[in-house]
């Protein structure tokens, strides 16, 4: 399951592998309004660098065992401590998915066509490298 932004007047949709406590993730994220104005919808799937089982591991859990999860990702992107929390979750398969698709840090994108984007790229720009394909 991934997180979502959805955008009000979707173009497209960009699958995102994010860590939490990755600087460029948390960029990306502070301009979440920027890319949904493009008409970009924001999917996450976690990407913890370190590895499963480490501390930003089980953030991401904790993420995505939320009540709230869209905002538990943006409360643990400002640093804030989520409780800790365990459920059915699909963070170490999607760090296997990334891994497989060949993911080596954070953000790295996808978008529709199964094209890999690495690291961040303001919205602007990215809607226009979208447009350009």
């Amino acid at each position: 399951k991934m997180i979502v932004y959805p955008a009000e007047n979707e173009k497209t949709k960009v699958t995102v592998f994010t860590d939490i406590d990755c600087p460029y993730c948390v960029k990306l994220h502070r301009e979440m309004a920027d890319y949904n104005a493009e008409g970009i919808t924001i999917r996450y799937m976690a990407y913890p660098r370190s590895g499963i089982g480490t501390r930003s591991y089980q953030k991401a859990v904790n993420v995505w065992c939320a009540d709230d999860p869209a905002k538990a990702m943006g409360d643990a992107k400002e640093g804030e401590t989520l409780p800790t929390k365990n459920c059915d979750n699909p963070v170490a398969q999607q760090y296997q998915i990334g891994q497989a698709l060949g993911v080596q840090g954070t953000p790295a994108m996808f978008l529709e066509d199964g094209t890999s984007m690495p690291g961040y790229m303001p919205a602007k720009r990215l809607s226009a490298t979208i447009n350009a394909k």
